[in-house]
Formats: structure tokens, sequence, C-alpha cells
């Protein structure tokens, strides 16, 4: 009888080590293997915005007129970074449901880490006007701060106590010569 006392404790302490064992054990072990299959070598490097670098840059932005914004608006803006200059053109068209045209005009500005501001000089159904805009980098091209606008000194500057509406210019391929 006492026989079968110490072969049941012998069990029972066999089962409680390996309870243990199973415990501290079994994670360390799967962390292991999760570290060896995530290591460094394999990892998926964290996407970073676009570094805007001196050369010529085209950006394209489209809009879909919605309920909301009963506009369809087409843009592209052709720059060239010397430096912290920033120089180029944009053009577009858009059509509401109470008016269609189209703008151009030159675009200087500066650039001060990811972020261009530069004034929009343009000409749409023959009147002249001008405009402070706001870009900064994403991962895919430039994201143009779209602020409400208030005239200050001749100009339309972002009312930048406001909240700006995020408009995504995606990078393409310049066309022409330029």
């Amino acid at each position: 009888m006492k026989f079968i006392q110490i072969f049941l404790l012998i069990i029972i302490a066999i089962g409680l080590v390996a309870l243990a064992l199973q415990k501290l054990w079994v994670p360390k072990v799967v962390a292991y293997i999760l570290s060896r299959e995530a290591s460094p070598t394999m990892a998926v490097p964290r996407q970073q915005p676009i570094v805007l670098t001196d050369g010529r840059q085209c950006y394209t932005y489209s809009h879909d007129a919605t309920a909301a914004a009963p506009y369809t608006v087409q843009e592209v803006l052709d720059i060239t970074i010397v430096g912290t200059t920033v120089t180029g053109t944009k053009s577009g068209t858009q059509s509401g449901p109470d008016m269609t045209n189209g703008y151009s005009g030159t675009f200087v500005g500066t650039l001060a880490g990811n972020t261009i501001t530069g004034v929009f000089s343009y000409t749409v159904d023959g009147a002249k006007n001008k405009e402070q805009e706001i870009y900064r980098t994403t991962l895919t091209g430039l994201e143009k701060l779209r602020y409400p606008l208030v005239e200050k000194e001749g100009i339309l500057v972002p009312d930048q106590t406001q909240s700006p509406t995020p408009l995504l210019y995606a990078r393409v391929e310049c066309g022409g010569s330029g």
C-alpha cells in the first residue's frame, strides 16, 4: 500500500513538473520560433513619405463630382526643385452644375523638409488671382492642405485656424519637354 502511495506521489510530482515546464518553456519556444520568422532580414520595411529632391516632378489630382462636392476637377502640378526653391506650373479644369472652366498659372514657392509652401498665380475665365498653397509629402505623392481661404493684401491665403481638407496628388511621369 505504501508503495502505491509513493508511486502516486511520484506520478503527481512528474505531472506538476510537466505542467510547470509547459507554462514556462512552451511560450519561450513559441516566442523564439516567431522571432526567427520575423528576423530583421525578413522584416517589411516601414514605408516613408516620398523625398522631394532637385529636379522636375509632376503630380496629378482628380475628383469626380459627388453630392457633397458637385464639381469634377482635374489638375496637373508640374514643378522643378532646386535646393529650397520650387517653381513650376499648375493647370486644370473644373466642371459642375453652374459652371465649367479651365485655369492655369505659375507656382513659386519654397521647400522646407517635407512641406512646400508657395503662391499659385493663375488666370480663370480671364480673371487673374493669387492663392497661397501648402503641400506636404505622402507615401505616393503630395497632399495639398486645403484650408478655407481669406484675402490678405491682394492674395488668398489659407486660414490655418481652421482644419484643412487633404487633397491627394499622385506622382506621375512628366509629359512633354521642360
